[in-house]
């Protein structure tokens, strides 16, 4: 019996060495591709570690690289980069944060089916890939803003003196902004809000309705740095944030980051917003000390040609003047001081603060702490105290305008 070779035969076990081919490389694409860009992504992950560690060891060691680096690298970035994003009509930071809100839902999900598909090496890829992603961010904000933190203080350009004052001279300036404050009530736009749910009758409280405040947040910069040198340059827009009220869930008025925009919260009563603008505008100067950029939108309000900002500025400033002599005058000081206020600030002050009742949830404690976690790690020691050092600067401003 001959043997005849069956073509069949030849045709099946091709067949199945293309399958079996096929499953081979299917198997082993994720390892080829990641060993294809490995060598790009350790050269790509080498270069943000140098540039991170070596800018934050830079500018903790030297004051001196970290104001050079401020006044000339960062400003140009303002003037390009700060450009660039200030032409997108929308907060690119608020649009990263959902984008990344996005991004971490999808990771949860494609990492549970990897995990049901016995997929190691691509969990493995898209990890590398989330590394690469969360150093970039980190060099970004080092770039952008981490360097500033440590350049010679507002003070060091104002030629104010920090020292310490008597409460005597805490008391007089109280009684000065209220003064000034009660003195602009005549000038300043207000509008009708409705009562309070718990009955609460407000009445007319300040109002930016007649007002361009983005425009004229810009122009005050602008014109504070003609007395300050140091804070002259590019402005870019200031952006209200679209997801506002979830800044108030967080007790958050504005925000500065590696976008370098000024996002503002738009839901918070106007008294606040006119001052929060300037203050988010100058940390595009390199001032991102809180005291300092509190103190700076404050000189800016208060020079500026519009009198709803002047008010803005002296209220904010104000606000933090009297919980200090709450603090260390006392409640009777504090008391007989806030009775001299003008009605329309008693309004403004009430409005204000049953805003932030609303608001008042564990959400607010928890944003509280890793905002206090964010300035230690930037070299604010006092954590969230550090607002409170603004009133040492309004001291040895007001000192020096009356010596």
């Amino acid at each position: 019996m001959q043997c005849v070779y069956n073509k069949s035969m030849r045709i099946n076990l091709t067949t199945a060495e293309v399958y079996i081919t096929m499953k081979k490389q299917s198997a082993t694409k994720p390892e080829g591709h990641f060993a294809k860009h490995k060598k790009f992504y350790i050269i790509y992950m080498a270069a943000l570690v140098v540039i991170t560690v070596g800018l934050n060891i830079a500018a903790r060691r030297s004051t001196a690289f970290a104001e050079w680096y401020s006044t000339h690298i960062y400003k140009v970035l303002v003037a390009t980069v700060g450009m660039l994003v200030g032409l997108v009509p929308f907060s690119m930071y608020e649009f990263l944060i959902i984008l990344g809100i996005i991004l971490l839902i999808f990771i949860l999900c494609r990492t549970v089916f990897l995990i049901i598909k016995k997929r190691g090496i691509a969990i493995f890829n898209m990890y590398a890939g989330v590394l690469a992603l969360l150093f970039t961010v980190v060099t970004l904000f080092t770039v952008n803003c981490g360097v500033n933190y440590h350049r010679r203080p507002f003070s060091y350009y104002s030629g104010l003196e920090i020292t310490r004052q008597s409460t005597d001279v805490l008391v007089d300036l109280c009684k000065s902004l209220i003064e000034n404050a009660n003195s602009l009530v005549p000038y300043i736009d207000t509008a009708s809000v409705p009562d309070d749910s718990d009955g609460t009758k407000y009445g007319a409280i300040f109002s930016l309705k007649n007002t361009d405040t983005k425009k004229e947040a810009v122009k005050a910069m602008n014109k504070l740095g003609t007395i300050y040198p140091v804070l002259a340059g590019y402005y870019p827009q200031p952006k209200p944030v679209l997801f506002s009220k979830v800044m108030s869930y967080e007790f958050i008025t504005g925000v500065y980051s590696f976008t370098i925009e000024a996002n503002y919260n738009n839901d918070v009563p106007d008294y606040v917003k006119a001052d929060t603008i300037c203050h988010e505008l100058s940390h595009l100067r390199g001032f991102m000390r809180e005291d300092e950029a509190g103190f700076i939108a404050y000189l800016a309000c208060i020079n500026s040609d519009n009198v709803n900002f002047q008010y803005s500025g002296i209220l904010n400033a104000l606000s933090y003047v009297l919980n200090s002599v709450y603090k260390n005058c006392g409640a009777s000081v504090y008391t007989e001081l806030y009775k001299s206020m003008d009605e329309q600030l008693m309004r403004d002050y009430l409005y204000d603060s049953k805003y932030w009742d609303k608001f008042e949830t564990p959400v607010a404690d928890v944003a509280d702490a890793v905002n206090n976690a964010y300035l230690v790690a930037n070299a604010q020691t006092d954590g969230v105290k550090s607002y409170g050092r603004m009133v040492d600067l309004l001291l040895a401003y007001y000192s020096s305008q009356n010596n």
